[in-house]
């Protein structure tokens, strides 16, 4: 999924964007992710982050990034993926896990995710991991 990460609006619209994140204590990124999630709560888009693909399986959660290969992990492999994002984004150390095959670790402000081991990379903000972690944590429940 290689799209540009830029976005033109006008400048009274970006007005109004800073305002909505003055009010809202956040920074324009996180206040335009704010508004997303009301929207997937409100049922107008889906709960899914684009380009990840998390399923519940019969021996555990298949998780496939972009057109990457799917890696299906346990349960319990799937929720400490899960638990190494919020971590993370939280501020503890990066994670390289070779007994779950996944890696997750802090590059400057954003973060670079790989599942598994031998698969792509994939780079993403903070707010975006904790909505994967949260899709993780449904399909492994």
């Amino acid at each position: 999924m290689s799209k540009p990460d830029s976005l033109r609006l006008s400048p009274r619209r970006l007005e109004q964007l800073q305002a909505i994140a003055g009010a809202l204590n956040l920074s324009v990124t996180e206040a335009i992710a704010h508004m997303i999630r009301k929207e997937v709560a409100a049922g107008t888009i889906p709960a899914g982050v684009p380009g990840f693909n998390v399923s519940k399986e019969a021996d555990g959660v298949a998780i496939q990034i972009d057109d990457g290969p799917a890696a299906t992990y346990s349960a319990e492999g799937a929720l400490a993926l899960a638990a190494t994002i919020r971590g993370t984004v939280d501020g503890e150390a990066s994670v390289f896990s070779v007994k779950h095959g996944h890696s997750f670790i802090r590059v400057g402000r954003g973060f670079k995710l790989r599942v598994p081991l031998s698969g792509p990379e994939v780079s993403m903000t903070g707010d975006l991991a904790l909505d994967l972690a949260e899709q993780i944590e449904q399909a492994a429940a």
